[in-house]
């Protein structure tokens, strides 16, 4: 007989700490709800040349055979505070490789830094979360304009035909669009 009434004792035990067990549990799935998800850290593994977009029919400097220009920090290192320019596209040069990260523009020769905007200047600047580093309808797989998010009035580029050395900034995508070169 003691030992069935130990026996019951425990089992009554065992049930109370099974239920808190399972309060406490759905406690943390509402207290998670209510949390903003945290985001997944992203890998910055696919870079690429950040080239402005032609196509057959296009002329720049009075020609019709396919230039290949891209962007390019204007210093060797890609330092904060450095501008961009166009230069011909070469794959091997790091000062010509980007990644999208989150609508923000990254350098791949120095990850430390985002392209943003100051005024119709674009800088280097270290990567800090400000609206002056996000851009609009960033895309790896078709033409884009590189743009203020919500703002179709001005775009990133050296505003005509393109030639080496100019200066990348922020400009009328009406004007760009008439020189052809609106598009990355």
């Amino acid at each position: 007989m003691a030992l069935e009434g130990w026996i019951n004792r425990f089992v009554a035990q065992l049930r109370v700490a099974l239920v808190l067990v399972a309060l406490k549990s759905a406690a943390a799935v509402k207290d998670s709800s209510r949390r903003k998800p945290r985001r997944a850290r992203r890998e910055l593994n696919n870079h690429f040349n950040m080239r402005i977009y032609w196509k057959e029919g296009y002329r720049w400097q009075e020609s019709s055979s396919e230039k290949k220009w891209c962007m390019q920090c204007k210093t060797n290192r890609c330092l904060k505070n450095s501008g961009l320019k166009i230069e011909q596209c070469d794959r091997g040069d790091w000062r010509q490789h980007f990644y999208f990260d989150d609508g923000r523009i990254r350098s791949r020769r120095n990850k430390a830094v985002c392209l943003e905007r100051e005024g119709r200047s674009i800088v280097l600047e270290n990567c800090n979360g400000s609206r002056d580093q996000v851009w609009d309808e960033l895309r790896k797989d078709e033409p884009f304009q590189l743009r203020i998010p919500g703002n179709s009035e001005k775009c990133a580029s050296q505003h005509h035909h393109p030639r080496q050395g100019e200066k990348v900034y922020m400009t009328s995508c009406k004007r760009s669009v008439f020189s052809q070169s609106d598009k990355w």
